[in-house]
């Protein structure tokens, strides 16, 4: 499940229906959804599109920013035992703050 929640409410004297409005996704990958994956998802999810065409729609690829088969290796390839956690930024129009942990937590967040 992807949950989206904007950083701004309309109980926030700010708020406003600004699309750069700072937006947080936390999203959870597993053996079936891997990391890369839920990555894509998160970012479709912030912008609103569908995961299969945000690469035309949002004029990005994960693999512009990283290589997806490694990403993957790297988080879900450990024991238990060893805990890892990626911070990464992609970039488009906005700004992308993208962390994963091999807990299988995701982390997007849309600034700018």
């Amino acid at each position: 499940m992807i949950r989206v929640t904007s950083q701004m409410s309309p109980s926030d004297p700010d708020f406003s229906d600004d699309p750069d409005a700072p937006v947080r996704v936390e999203h959870r990958f597993d053996g079936e959804t891997p990391p890369s994956i839920a990555i894509v998802q998160a970012i479709a999810a912030i912008e609103n599109v569908d995961p299969i065409a945000s690469p035309s729609d949002l004029g990005i690829t994960l693999y512009d920013h990283v290589d997806p088969t490694a990403l993957d290796q790297i988080v879900t390839g450990r024991n238990g035992s060893t805990s890892v956690t990626i911070d990464l930024t992609i970039h488009n129009d906005h700004e992308y703050a993208v962390r994963v942990q091999n807990s299988g937590r995701l982390i997007v967040e849309r600034s700018g």
